[in-house]
């Protein structure tokens, strides 16, 4: 088998490799689901702060509560304020940390009304879109912050 001239490889990568490293990452240019602006960053807050205990789209995972259960009607976290406790103080006998001196009171609200759409069938999993036409496609490891404008 022969091999492409090294200087060769970048362009080709470029021209089919880097398409399949989208999809790979389930960002294959398809309309996710389109969210007003407090539950996108609800989504936002959730991917960085939550999503690695609780799962990605709030699927669940054997590590920490399923929160669509725990979320929906019934739930022991249904009502905003019982969410927002838990995310605040944590359960630390449960391994669960506190967040109040890293996610503010607007992020703690933004990630019950994700969650809560999650749990009540409301928001579909997939990333989402927001309702307002702005889409910050940076990648993960400026999720947390702002949207960066001058990457846009």
């Amino acid at each position: 088998m022969t091999h492409p001239p090294t200087g060769l490889r970048p362009a080709l990568f470029l021209l089919f490799g880097a398409g399949r490293i989208g999809e790979a990452a389930g960002q294959t240019g398809e309309k996710g689901p389109t969210l007003g602006a407090e539950a996108y960053e609800g989504w936002r807050q959730y991917s960085v702060h939550c999503a690695r205990c609780h799962g990605q789209d709030v699927l669940g995972n054997p590590v920490a509560a399923n929160l669509r259960q725990s979320a929906a009607a019934g739930g022991p976290v249904a009502e905003q304020a019982e969410f927002v406790g838990v995310v605040k103080a944590g359960r630390p006998s449960r391994g669960m940390p506190g967040f109040a001196r890293v996610l503010d009171d607007a992020q703690t609200d933004a990630i019950f009304a994700y969650v809560k759409g999650r749990a009540d069938g409301e928001i579909p999993a997939g990333r989402p879109r927001r309702s307002d036409g702005q889409y910050t496609d940076v990648g993960m490891r400026f999720l947390a912050g702002p949207p960066l404008q001058h990457l846009a």
